[in-house]
């Protein structure tokens, strides 16, 4: 059997898993550029004082942020759709609205559940972990209760089945 031969559909916005201690819900879509080069001038030029974020980062309470997938590598997050392509002094932009889907894992359990399905510990600079299978871009909530996480759009469904399976059994 191929392993990316789900039956359950990809989550939309606002469909939710829920079990004991635990809530996990596909966000809505907001605004993404993938930007690569000098991270720092795109950051400086994109979203002026917006935090780089790493492995379990905390997320700032508005605004923009950028998650680091690598040394020159990052995923932009803002409100809306920047609309920015190519080439600038320094770093390159593409608008990356439907590369990931975010999901927010929050309640009591929600430690337990991150515990069980990520293969590293805050600290990272790099957002980028293994998440049930699938490398995923994990951020902290800013209030430290829960969590974050932006799968690749493919991976999906694979991993809403996998959260969901878990957070049954744990």
């Amino acid at each position: 059997m191929d392993k990316r031969d789900w039956t359950g559909m990809t989550p939309a916005p606002g469909d939710r898993i829920e079990a004991e201690g635990l809530c996990i819900t596909c966000l809505a879509p907001e605004g993404a550029t993938l930007v690569s080069g000098d991270l720092d001038a795109a950051i400086a030029h994109l979203a002026p004082g917006r935090p780089m974020l790493g492995l379990l980062g905390p997320l700032p309470e508005q605004g923009g942020f950028a998650l680091r997938i690598a040394r020159d590598r990052a995923l932009l997050c803002t409100a809306s759709p920047l609309g920015v392509e190519g080439w600038r002094e320094g770093f390159a932009a593409s608008a990356a609205d439907d590369l990931y889907l975010a999901l927010s894992v929050a309640g009591p359990r929600a430690g337990v559940l991150r515990s069980a399905c990520l293969s590293a510990e805050a600290g990272s600079p790099s957002a980028a972990a293994l998440c049930v299978g699938t490398v995923a871009l994990v951020a902290g909530e800013a209030d430290g209760a829960g969590w974050r996480l932006w799968v690749p759009g493919p991976e999906a469904a694979a991993v809403w089945h996998r959260l969901g399976r878990l957070a049954v059994s744990l």
